[in-house]
C-alpha cells in the first residue's frame, strides 16, 4: 500500500455515520502540494493515550486504502485508520507559506464544480460570529440511540445544541459581496462542550455565559490575529462549502 504524508490543516467536530459510526474530518496538503481529504478517521482514534492521536498542525503518515478518489470530490482518499502515525509538529512559518501559496476566494471555489475542487484556503476579514439552535440536533440524537442499540458503543458524542456561523469577507477579494457559512471546526467544538459542563457544573450560572464565553474566544480574539485563515471544503451530499478549521498561530510561533 502506497504512504503518504499529509500536513492536517483541519480537525472536523466529529459526526455520527451509520456505516463508519462517530468519524472526524480531516483534511490538509501533503508533502507533494495536494490537498487532501482522508476518511475514515474514527473518532477512537484520538482517544487518550492512542498511538493514532494527533493534533492539527502537525505531519502524520499513513496508507491510502486506495489511490482513486473515494468519492466524487477529486481530494477525498480512503485510508487505513490504524496506519496513521503521528510526525513532527509543523512550523507556522511553513504553514503561513504553504496556504499562501494555495490562498483562494470563496466566489471562486463556488464557481467550480464539487468534482473539479472541494477544499480550499480563504483569509477572512471577519464581520460577526453567531450562534443559533442546531436545527439537527433531535434527529441526530435520534442516530445516536440507534447505535446505542446495535453498535454496542461504550462511549457517545456529546451532541451541541448550538451550531455556530461566521459572516466574513474574503480579506483578497475588493469586491467580495461577503459570506456567512457554518463553522464545525473541533476546536470550537470542544470550547462549547467544556463552557456547557462549566455551566452544569455551577461555574457559568447560564447558557447566556457560555455563548459569551464561545463568542469572546472565537471572535473577539479572532479578529485581533495578524494571520488568520479559514480551510474550507464542502459537504458530500449537499456540495454547499463549511469552514471545516480557523488556523491561526499561537503566541510562541514565529512567521
Amino acid at each position: 500500500m502506497k504512504k503518504e504524508r499529509l500536513l492536517v490543516l483541519g480537525k472536523a467536530c466529529p459526526i455520527i455515520s451509520k456505516k463508519y459510526e462517530q468519524l472526524v474530518c480531516v483534511a490538509g496538503i501533503t508533502d507533494s502540494g495536494e490537498w487532501r481529504r482522508i476518511y475514515p478517521v474514527p473518532w477512537d482514534v484520538f482517544w487518550k493515550g492512542k498511538s493514532t492521536r494527533f493534533k492539527k498542525k502537525t505531519w502524520i503518515e499513513y496508507e491510502l486504502e486506495s489511490e482513486k478518489p473515494s468519492d466524487r470530490r477529486p481530494e477525498s482518499r480512503k485510508i487505513i485508520s490504524k496506519s496513521i502515525k503521528e510526525l513532527e509538529d509543523a512550523d507556522f512559518a511553513d504553514i503561513k507559506n504553504m496556504l499562501d501559496k494555495n490562498l483562494t476566494s470563496l466566489d471562486y471555489l463556488e464557481s467550480k464544480k464539487q468534482t473539479e475542487i472541494s477544499l480550499g484556503v480563504i483569509k477572512p476579514e471577519i464581520m460577526n460570529f453567531i450562534a443559533a439552535d442546531n436545527t439537527h440536533y433531535l434527529r441526530l440524537l435520534k442516530k445516536r440511540n440507534q447505535l446505542t442499540l446495535f453498535g454496542n458503543r461504550a462511549i457517545l458524542l456529546d451532541l451541541p445544541k448550538k451550531e455556530f456561523r461566521y459572516r466574513f469577507n474574503c480579506f483578497n477579494l475588493k469586491d467580495c459581496s461577503g459570506h456567512e457559512m457554518l463553522c464545525i471546526d473541533w476546536e470550537l467544538g470542544e470550547l462549547y462542550r467544556h463552557c456547557e459542563i462549566y455551566r452544569t457544573e455551577g461555574k457559568y450560572p447560564d447558557e447566556k455565559t457560555v455563548l459569551s464565553k464561545v463568542k469572546q474566544k472565537m471572535l473577539d480574539e479572532m479578529i485581533k490575529k495578524q494571520e488568520l485563515y479559514f480551510i474550507v471544503g464542502t459537504h458530500n451530499r449537499w456540495g454547499t462549502y463549511m469552514i471545516l478549521s480557523v488556523v491561526y498561530p499561537k503566541k510562541l510561533d514565529v512567521f
